[in-house]
């Protein structure tokens, strides 16, 4: 802030006349130094005259167009005052309007209050991506507040299908214990289609499972989160006080701490504006909760589909692997979180565990068998894809091997019998950890799977003993108890020290 006229006048006169030092007048008006030296450097305390700006002749057009359109933007302005010969930037524009404009009014939100199990108010937040593998899935958070106790659910998501949607809420009326009368939404495809004015569509799917739990679904109006403010300041809350600044080994991890946190946490808090803990206050709102149903609502993935002629299907860019039996017939999927089911003729003929990442074949040993009995020949061609299909990381593995100067089908045939000594699992973990330092060949998979076993405190697995006799080796001996070795030699020790016994 500049100093007053006759301030200036004073320090100048300090120094000049009385030769007063600068350091000593700084400290006799708590000022700094560098303040003394510009007074006595100006040679009249007065203000310089201002400078002519361009943008002085449209000034008035300015103040005009904002008179008439408050809501005008200095963006919108600058276009109209270009088109009219101003050659100025946009900074002068911008501040030049914010001096001038009048403050746009804020709007003012009534409080509503809601009496015990009225409400509860549902929304979804973007909390980035979530690598698995090589693939990288949308990271959701799924909210439900109840309104009148804020009392909180949480679950994390790696999509917002219709399908996860469901199952998030009947999670959610399951923890609560009971189903609110009203339930509000934000415009999502999975609960309004269309929204036109007053005239709310609802998806039919959506309409189904409300009126499975019978609630009645409220869209909020459109562009105004401040209905539904309850579970979007519950977001913010989530994004800040949970998510931020952890560490998640694992998406189940990522779960189970945010179930933790929700119970210990969340609902533990003094909510700053009931004052009252939301675990107390749920304690009064669950008696009045309407009673769930005898049996849930089925959330599940259903898809119909036709097995291929590899015996797969496929779901997320992923294929399941089948009997070959049923290869042309119809089957359905029914996936859930955790596991993918394949139902034929009203029976499930095989089940998955469900995988995540992308373009990854899942196959079950079974499966492969009965193939290979069928076509004894693609045992050969189909021992790469085998390798392949452990994981991104293992066709990478085989695709950087190819480009090098190592026999493909010698590096295929050494991998696989090292899937056979350590198995599937710590194979494919194997060519991950070479894949990442660059170090291609079986004997190297080998050392990064014996270096993993070390760290766990496991040995080497025994080696198989080979023959070279495709008969012997198929061969499964068992090898014969020594104690009958021992029953021997006690009786030989017996005869021996027998004196009625016969001398040999």
């Amino acid at each position: 802030m500049k100093a007053p006229p006759e301030l200036l006048c004073e320090m100048r006169r300090l120094v000049l006349v009385e030769r007063t030092k600068i350091e000593t007048v700084a400290r006799r008006f708590g000022v700094h130094h560098s303040v003394v030296r510009r007074a006595l450097r100006e040679a009249s305390p007065e203000a310089p005259p201002k400078t002519e700006s361009v943008l002085d002749p449209f000034k008035p057009f300015i103040i005009e167009q904002l008179g008439e359109h408050p809501q005008l933007t200095a963006t919108r302005l600058y276009a109209e005052l270009k088109s009219r010969g101003y050659l100025g930037g946009i900074a002068t524009v911008r501040r030049f309007v914010a001096r001038v404009r009048t403050r746009r009014p804020r709007k003012a939100f009534l409080r509503v209050e809601f009496e015990p199990a009225e409400q509860a108010q549902v929304d979804w937040g973007s909390f980035g991506h979530w690598r698995i593998g090589a693939s990288q899935r949308p990271l959701s958070c799924f909210a439900m507040v109840l309104s009148w106790s804020r009392a909180l659910y949480l679950d994390f998501a790696l999509d917002q299908r219709m399908e996860t949607f469901l199952q998030m809420h009947r999670r959610a009326l399951e923890f609560f214990g009971g189903v609110p009368r009203k339930v509000v939404y934000d415009n999502l495809k999975s609960v309004v289609l269309h929204h036109i004015g007053q005239t709310v569509q609802f998806n039919p799917r959506f309409l189904a499972f409300a009126g499975h739990y019978l609630f009645e679904p409220i869209a909020a109006p459109v562009r105004y989160p401040q209905f539904k403010g309850r579970v979007e300041s519950s977001i913010k809350y989530i994004r800040h006080s949970f998510f931020y600044g952890r560490s998640f080994s694992s998406f189940e991890d990522l779960q189970e701490q945010a179930a933790r946190w929700r119970d210990e946490t969340a609902n533990q808090r003094l909510h700053s504006t009931t004052r009252e803990r939301p675990a107390e206050r749920m304690l009064i709102e669950k008696s009045r909760l309407r009673a769930l149903p005898q049996h849930p609502f089925d959330t599940d993935l259903l898809i119909a589909t036709v097995v291929s002629n590899e015996a797969r299907v496929w779901l997320d860019t992923n294929s399941y692997s089948l009997p070959p039996a049923l290869v042309g017939r119809d089957v359905f999927i029914r996936a859930e979180q955790h596991s993918v089911s394949i139902v034929c003729d009203g029976q499930q003929v095989a089940r998955h565990q469900r995988c995540w990442q992308r373009r990854c074949h899942i196959e079950l040993p079974e499966h492969r068998a009965q193939m290979l009995e069928q076509r004894p020949a693609a045992q050969r061609p189909s021992r790469r894809e085998r390798l392949a299909s452990f994981s991104p990381q293992s066709r990478q593995y085989l695709q950087e091997v190819a480009r090098r100067r190592i026999n493909l089908q010698s590096e295929v045939r050494k991998l696989l019998r090292l899937c056979d000594l350590y198995g599937d699992s710590e194979l494919a973990s194997g060519m991950a950890r070479a894949l990442a330092a660059r170090t291609f060949g079986a004997r190297y998979v080998r050392a990064h799977i014996d270096q993993s076993r070390f760290e766990r405190g496991l040995g080497e697995p025994a080696e198989p003993i080979v023959t070279g006799n495709p008969t012997a080796d198929a061969l499964d001996v068992e090898p014969h108890p020594m104690e009958s070795y021992d029953a021997l030699f006690d009786r030989k020790r017996n005869d021996d020290t027998d004196p009625d016994s016969d001398p040999v």
